[in-house]
């Protein structure tokens, strides 16, 4: 049930406290294989942005550089803030735009995304933080990951976001 509901979740919601981060630049970057991409966080059609659901809320962050893409997808407990860790959470890359995936595993790590700053009940919504997971090849998005074809990944975060 974990795994379906980050899934269907495209967007991310909840509600936070914490310090301001030290800059209000957008950041969104991945370290993979040996190369360091940076990302602009599309903020048009709330891409990147917050929503509640009845159980769970979900943040998701979608950069562009190019036809590359990355998107993080958060699931937050109810009333999250700055440190609390989410439920689950999904890494997507995809270097080529629409042809090559490479995602999270199913069983996404404990630990992997660490929330530096999340404030979603100000009038100008952020959040900020970096993660650390294996990414995994599959041909497709609705394929599970190839697990004999992991690489390690890691990177940062900080944008605002669109309320939904």
């Amino acid at each position: 049930m974990k795994r379906s509901v980050t899934v269907a979740i495209s967007v991310l919601a909840a509600l936070g406290f914490g310090a301001a981060p030290a800059t209000a630049e957008a950041v969104l970057n991945l370290e993979f294989d040996g190369v360091r991409h940076s990302f602009a966080p599309q903020m048009e059609g709330a891409r990147t942005g917050f929503t509640r659901f009845l159980s769970v809320d979900a943040v998701s962050i979608e950069g562009a550089d190019g036809p590359s893409r990355l998107v993080l997808e958060l699931a937050l407990p109810p009333g999250a803030r700055t440190g609390d860790a989410p439920h689950d959470a999904r890494i997507s890359f995809r270097p080529d735009g629409w042809r090559d995936y490479w995602v999270s595993p199913p069983e996404f790590p404990e630990g992997a995304v660490v929330i530096d700053f999340l404030d979603l009940s100000g009038p100008s919504p952020r959040i900020a933080g970096r993660f650390s997971a294996p990414l995994c090849f599959t041909p497709s998005p609705m394929r599970i990951p190839d697990p004999t074809r992991c690489l390690p990944a890691s990177g940062s975060f900080e944008t605002a976001l669109a309320r939904d």
